[in-house]
């Protein structure tokens, strides 16, 4: 068990820079791309066109794997720590646990499922 959990830290690390950079390249693409404002644009506006979107899709994506990763190394120390000291109840490391899972794969789906711009046609006769 113990050398599965040697070497995990650097999991946290990748984690933050992964995602950080996953909001910083896809910002200077859009606005490279002419497609957002540079100055305070919003962060759902940096994200919707290509070629950013597959970008931004891509990095959220995998940014979620890399939160489940260290929501499953975080579960499995606490759960050793358990076995040595009483170091917090069971089922609290298990709730926090399905609700780190439950927000990865929520960044998923805010990665797969982007916002789109709609354009809503009328007809001449003014009937919507």
């Amino acid at each position: 068990m113990l050398c599965f959990l040697k070497g995990m830290a650097f999991v946290p690390f990748l984690l933050v820079t992964w995602s950080s950079a996953a909001f910083i390249i896809s910002y200077v693409v859009a606005v490279l791309s002419g497609h957002v404002n540079p100055f305070l644009p919003y962060i759902s506006d940096t994200g919707t066109t290509p070629p950013e979107s597959g970008i931004f899709g891509f990095m959220i994506n995998f940014s979620a794997f890399l939160g489940a990763a260290t929501m499953y190394t975080r579960y499995k120390i606490v759960e050793k720590q358990n076995q040595t000291s009483y170091f917090s109840t069971p089922v609290f490391n298990l709730v926090s646990l399905v609700l780190g899972l439950v927000g990865c794969i929520g960044m998923g789906i805010v990665a797969n499922f982007q916002s789109v711009t709609l354009r809503i046609s009328t007809e001449l006769n003014g009937d919507i």
